[in-house]
């Protein structure tokens, strides 16, 4: 990885229009990019067709953003998968996810939510969770009839929370979008919930962010030193004002209807990140028909976790995504 030869702002201000319609030449920055992060599969993977760029502006609180977005186009794919990512992260992250979706039969889309990777908006925060749902409904409308279909939803932590907001506030049809959506370590509420709560109304209104943790969230220990010291996309500071608009987030989603939607959460029991058994009850009274799949010891960043438990997810999604019979540890 050589990351003297990445340029953040340049990739960010010379970045162009999504293009699905083309073939994607990449510009030598975005080049130094994908390999960087080691998601330029269009140059390994014989069966894929690579695409990057920004999707049209939309405004999200009054603001105009430009999302980020990839789309690896399989071409052998028989369904599309939409990846959400967590707070923090960013589509770089991803590659191993990614490559696994690839592998089994699946294109890939992958956005960087506002304030995160290289989509605009201030760094690590939001004024509403609501702006990330009408992130992921841009992206979803973009992609109308220009993919495989069926498609499946994943997502991470925050992006968990994403996904769940949009398929309990959609009505009809809409709401039905995605034929099958896999969770992973969702968030609901943090751990320590009550200390959070407690920080926030003492630090609110007196600091506008506190420095940033890194926490040794997988048993993958490269991947944590590089987060903490060699990923230029990671944010040092976590803002108060996305801690308040968590809080408000989580008093919503406790007030949402349910859905019938039979998804699938997988939960690390390691997780020292979100509230994971709290979590797991309220996924459950809002998603009835969902399965619950956990995995001893794993952690929080189960996209990222090492090969061990890695598989172990993956070998759950399997079943989801193609039996679909009950899941047992």
């Amino acid at each position: 990885m050589n990351r003297a030869k990445m340029n953040i702002e340049k990739l960010r201000s010379e970045m162009k229009p999504l293009d699905v319609s083309q073939p994607y030449i990449p510009s030598a920055d975005e080049e130094a990019y994908l390999a960087f992060y080691g998601i330029d599969f269009q140059q390994s993977l014989a069966h894929v067709r690579q695409y990057f760029g920004h999707l049209p502006s939309i405004d999200l609180s009054a603001k105009p953003q430009r999302i980020a977005c990839h789309y690896f186009e399989n071409i052998n794919a028989a369904r599309t998968c939409f990846i959400i990512h967590g707070y923090m992260d960013h589509t770089g992250l991803y590659g191993k996810l990614i490559n696994y979706l690839l592998h089994r039969g699946c294109s890939v889309v992958m956005m960087d939510m506002p304030g995160h990777g290289l989509s605009s908006g201030e760094p690590a925060t939001i004024d509403s969770f609501g702006d990330y749902n009408l992130a992921l409904r841009h992206c979803l409308d973009f992609f109308h009839g220009k993919t495989t279909s069926p498609w499946h939803a994943i997502g991470q932590s925050m992006g968990g929370a994403i996904v769940m907001d949009y398929l309990l506030s959609q009505q009809g049809d809409t709401a039905e979008v995605f034929d099958k959506v896999l969770l992973l370590a969702p968030l609901v509420r943090p751990a320590g919930w009550l200390n959070v709560r407690l920080m926030h109304w003492a630090l609110k209104g007196f600091v506008s962010s506190i420095k940033r943790k890194f926490k040794r969230n997988t048993h993958d220990d490269a991947f944590v030193d590089f987060m903490e010291n060699h990923d230029p996309l990671q944010a040092k500071r976590i803002p108060v004002q996305w801690v308040t608009a968590m809080l408000q987030w989580e008093k919503r989603f406790q007030q949402l209807s349910w859905s019938e939607m039979e998804l699938l959460v997988i939960q690390g029991e390691g997780d020292a990140t979100v509230d994971w058994r709290f979590n797991l009850g309220c996924i459950r009274k809002k998603f009835p028909q969902s399965k619950q799949f956990r995995i001893q010891n794993a952690r929080h960043h189960l996209v990222r976790e090492d090969d061990y438990y890695f598989e172990r997810v993956t070998q759950a999604a399997d079943i989801y995504f193609d039996r679909r019979r009950d899941l047992r540890n």
